[in-house]
């Protein structure tokens, strides 16, 4: 069965996107006292156009609801969206031709970290995003007001253990590529095969070696200046480009989706 987790978005372009998507329902939408030109003028209409309830709120209650007082006078309330488990996931994505790629964050800490990453997804046509249930962050409001609309677009599930996750894609066929600033293949030159999982470690430590063994290759960025590394999300966005660009070819193979047999 699905989770359901609960949202609150605030912020213009979160709520853009999620309007514009239709793929949830937004309940309602607070807007700060005497706002209503400009973009959030905009924003308004496209919510009269979808039979959206719009409130007028002291800037107070907008903070409040939000958690943080960023929230450019707009918050809007969203119904359930679901986390789904990692075989949901597999599910939705396998009968899909290309097969879109997978992300497992393992262990990425940052809320906007993990934010800029599933806009990167988005953009570049990542199918979904794994994450850890537990010593991760979790798909919270700071994620998803980073994330600037991409969780309308990229499914996540959760897993309780990243090693059993990727036991299971690559029995079922994924490819499973990590990123490693000391990885032997280059991501310029690498053909980055097709169905796809990049893995991420966390910030400042990287992948395990654990999760190093599991992976059929590592793959790093090749650096010019004095520093041999970057931040996560700049490094994903880097990557998920070189993997749109490495599958812009013929259709891929699907995957197996059977369910595993007993031992």
């Amino acid at each position: 069965m699905d989770k359901l987790m609960r949202e609150v978005a605030c912020g213009i372009n979160p709520i853009r996107e999620a309007l514009r998507a239709g793929r949830r329902q937004i309940e309602r939408l607070w807007v700060a006292e005497r706002k209503g030109g400009g973009r959030i003028g905009e924003l308004l209409a496209l919510a009269s156009a979808r039979g959206v309830k719009v409130e007028t709120v002291s800037d107070r209650s907008l903070t409040e609801a939000a958690g943080t007082s960023a929230h450019q006078g707009i918050v809007a309330f969203l119904a359930a969206t679901s986390i789904l488990t990692l075989e949901e996931m597999v599910a939705r994505i396998g009968a899909q031709r290309p097969v879109p790629p997978l992300v497992i964050l393992d262990g990425i800490k940052d809320p906007r970290n993990c934010g800029a990453i599933i806009r990167s997804a988005a953009g570049f046509g990542i199918g979904g995003i794994v994450v850890p249930r537990r010593r991760a962050v979790g798909m919270t409001a700071t994620v998803a007001k980073a994330a600037a609309g991409g969780l309308e677009y990229v499914m996540v599930a959760e897993v309780t253990n990243v090693t059993q996750a990727l036991q299971r894609l690559k029995q079922i066929g994924f490819w499973i590529v990590g990123a490693d600033e000391r990885g032997q293949a280059r991501c310029d030159t690498y053909g980055f095969p097709s169905p796809l999982v990049l893995i991420f470690g966390e910030e400042g430590r990287g992948l395990g070696p654990l999760v190093k063994r599991h992976c059929d290759a590592l793959v790093r960025i090749p650096l010019r200046g004095p520093l041999h590394s970057l931040n996560v999300a700049v490094a994903a966005s880097i990557l998920f480009y070189e993997v749109m660009r490495a599958q812009g070819g013929p259709e891929e193979a699907g995957i197996d989706l059977s369910p595993p047999m007993s031992p």
